[in-house]
């Protein structure tokens, strides 16, 4: 054979006798053979036409194989909204850390795909490799990128049938992408064309369903969990999906009614976990009348205490109006608000006997104890409603997000209350030497670091910070995003500002 870097001819030595080459890696990659003979004039055409198309059917059904071996890598299902971290001393209500969602789901280490199965004819070589890049990302869980949605798509457009499955994973990995940077309306339109080309695809909806409930909308969360659940009727991760999202529609009889039924014929250990949860929480209200109005939902002993409930749901309706002003932000859905007689209201919550009030993050309802109030004093629970309606609009503006010293230094600053007014220079004192320890502690010192962050950028920088945690997913990047430094680094400036003016 001739040399191919200097054409000199050579013997059967490995080795070009003139330069030295070595002639196998000289030579490059064997290429495949292309079938020489061409269809006789006027003969049919489409012998030349099937190897391409089979040799790239080859290569996506092969990636495609191995996607449908095991669940998809970007998939996973509802998040549990996380519960407002409690403070020191506080009581959490029982399981409330334990639920309220399915787990993440783990699809386990992805199959291989033969590299053998990989190669395509010549005459298809280019769309061979596009397909098998495409693969090998998908297998290796890497980040599927706008350039290669098009590749993907372009080859939809040429091999339809055996492109498609190919298609619908990199549609599913961009919108995990897309997720990722905590861009849900572009993942959801990604996740709307993978559905519009396989209808009956789990995957799909499983992802979605994931999306929407990370997302909040609750609505078209238990849109896709009852599709899933058509598909699957077995699927326990859709049954408690939908159950959870009828519990923060303010639909728990229907989301318990859902978990019994389900497991009337399948086991699933957390959905009963859920459902005895769902109807611990709901046996208080069981026999409460009921007013829905446009942004609430209120729950109340109608023989007792109809004059109370009317009472509050007019301060209600009025603090609503400056929370909106406020945060710049309106919730989609109404809040919940249940009025409790004392024994039902701790036994509901497990809050501490000095609590006056409770927001659940669980299924964002806010708890109040009503024994022995009128509607003249109904009043004396002005703050306390503002406070945890507060606490409602924090975790909705923030996606759940937001620390729980930023839940309670926003309420009480909403409240009206100022640290040196709580508290004096004596109190801010013994905060600032470490001696004000235990729930005064905390409470004081999350109402007092709220005030500096306010004195730094003002309610716009607050609503600044809450929207980054929604978008980054991640408390620390929020507030670097907005203040320049992570929450440990702001509190210690804040502490060392407070030791300087309030320090002995």
């Amino acid at each position: 054979m001739d040399c191919p870097r200097c054409g000199a001819t050579t013997s059967a030595s490995p080795e070009c006798p003139r330069c030295g080459v070595i002639l196998a890696k000289a030579a490059g990659p064997r290429r495949l053979p292309l079938r020489s003979s061409l269809p006789a004039p006027g003969g049919p055409a489409w012998p030349s036409l099937v190897l391409p198309i089979l040799g790239l059917a080859l290569v996506v059904v092969a990636a495609v194989l191995h996607l449908r071996r095991s669940p998809d890598p970007t998939t996973v299902r509802p998040p549990a909204r996380s519960p407002v971290p409690l403070a020191e001393g506080e009581a959490p209500a029982e399981a409330s850390a334990e639920l309220p969602a399915p787990d993440p789901f783990d699809p386990g280490p992805p199959p291989d795909v033969a590299d053998a199965a990989l190669e395509a004819t010549s005459a298809s070589e280019a769309d061979g490799r596009t397909a098998t890049r495409l693969a090998k990302r998908l297998r290796a869980r890497a980040p599927i990128s706008a350039d290669d949605v098009l590749q993907a798509e372009d080859l939809y457009s040429r091999y339809a049938a055996p492109a498609r499955d190919l298609l619908v994973a990199v549609l599913i990995g961009a919108a995990a992408s897309e997720r990722g940077v905590r861009r849900p309306d572009a993942a959801a339109a990604l996740l709307e064309r993978a559905r519009a080309l396989a209808p009956d695809s789990p995957r799909c909806l499983e992802a979605l369903l994931d999306l929407r409930a990370e997302s909040g909308d609750w609505s078209a969360a238990e849109a896709a969990a009852r599709e899933l659940l058509a598909l699957r009727p077995t699927d326990a991760a859709a049954a408690r999906g939908l159950a959870y999202a009828l519990v923060r529609l303010d639909r728990s009889r229907e989301a318990a009614d859902v978990l019994a039924a389900f497991l009337e014929t399948t086991a699933d250990p957390q959905a009963r976990v859920l459902l005895e949860r769902i109807r611990r929480d709901q046996a208080p209200e069981a026999t409460l009348d009921e007013a829905r109005l446009a942004h609430f939902h209120v729950r109340y002993d109608g023989e007792a205490h109809e004059d109370v409930g009317r009472e509050i749901l007019r301060l209600a309706d009025r603090h609503y109006a400056t929370l909106v002003s406020a945060f710049d932000h309106q919730p989609a859905s109404p809040i919940p608000v249940v009025l409790l007689s004392r024994e039902s209201y701790y036994d509901a919550t497990g809050a501490p006997a000095w609590s006056g009030g409770r927001y659940d993050s669980f299924d964002g309802r806010v708890r109040i104890p009503i024994r022995g109030l009128t509607a003249a004093l109904a009043a004396d629970l002005d703050e306390t409603l503002l406070h945890e309606l507060t606490h409602a609009f924090v975790s909705d503006v923030s996606r759940g997000v937001a620390p729980r010293e930023i839940h309670e230094g926003v309420a009480q600053l909403m409240e009206g209350k100022r640290a040196e007014a709580v508290a004096g220079e004596a109190g801010l004192r013994a905060l600032a030497d470490g001696r004000l320890q235990g729930v005064p502690g905390f409470y004081l010192s999350a109402l007092a670091f709220v005030e500096y962050l306010v004195a730094q950028r003002g309610q716009g920088g607050i609503n600044d910070l809450l929207r980054a945690m929604a978008e980054t997913g991640r408390s620390n990047e929020a507030f670097v995003r907005v203040y320049g430094k992570d929450l440990d680094g702001l509190r210690r400036d804040w502490a060392v500002r407070l030791r300087q003016r309030y320090g002995s």
